[in-house]
């Protein structure tokens, strides 16, 4: 896989982007073992395969690039990956064209990545409140850092029944910003998280960290 992006976020995250150009047998072949064939079978898309085996790969060359040995990832009950047998905090992305992961020692971290794409417009009112809907005037772009930004922090706290629309709120950004604040709220754990989330524009991919 071509590297496209190495980046140190924060000087406590490390993220890797990948252009996805391999075959599924060649990415079998790259990963040998150290995967969990359970979650690969309850794939059927081939494509969907490739994106999984990707992901698996990129985490394996980011977790031996900190000079620790890869025993695979599992999920936990919310649909998280962790590391086996490690505790450094992992978050994987993956698309059509690209496959991207970021890892932290200490803290957790989240991320994600999305193409500009018309679905966004005609399905906005899902995953934006009133004040969100109102700041980004149906722009594809905004609305693209806005899935991504919510996305990305939903990863980082790792637990489902979060709303988009009502419990994560990212304040006002221009498009050209790389850096924005996102707010995500749990009221059944009486909980709120203030997350910096960086933005990253690849081709029309909108790619976002939260740390």
């Amino acid at each position: 896989m071509p590297l496209v992006h190495s980046e140190k976020i924060e000087e406590t995250s490390t993220l890797l982007l990948w252009k996805l150009t391999e075959t599924e047998d060649e990415l079998h072949t790259s990963l040998g073992s150290s995967y969990n064939s359970e979650d690969l079978e309850t794939i059927s898309h081939p494509q969907k395969k490739r994106e999984w085996l990707a992901s698996r790969l990129l985490i394996k060359i980011l977790v031996e690039q900190f000079g620790l040995h890869y025993e695979g990832t599992h999920k936990d009950e919310h649909g998280k990956a962790f590391l086996v047998n490690n505790a450094s905090h992992i978050s994987i992305t993956h698309t059509f064209d690209y496959v991207a992961a970021v890892i932290n020692p200490s803290a957790p971290v989240g991320i994600d990545m999305e193409k500009s794409d018309p679905k966004l417009q005609r399905t906005s009112r899902k995953y934006l409140s009133d004040p969100e809907f109102t700041h980004a005037e149906n722009e594809l772009a905004a609305l693209c850092i806005y899935w991504c930004a919510k996305e990305a922090i939903y990863k980082l706290y790792g637990k489902k029944k979060i709303s988009f629309k009502n419990s994560i709120y990212i304040q006002p950004f221009n498009k050209s910003q790389s850096l924005i604040k996102g707010i995500l709220t749990d009221d059944e754990e009486d909980l709120q998280i203030n997350s910096p989330i960086h933005i990253r524009w690849f081709e029309d991919y909108c790619l976002a960290v939260s740390v």
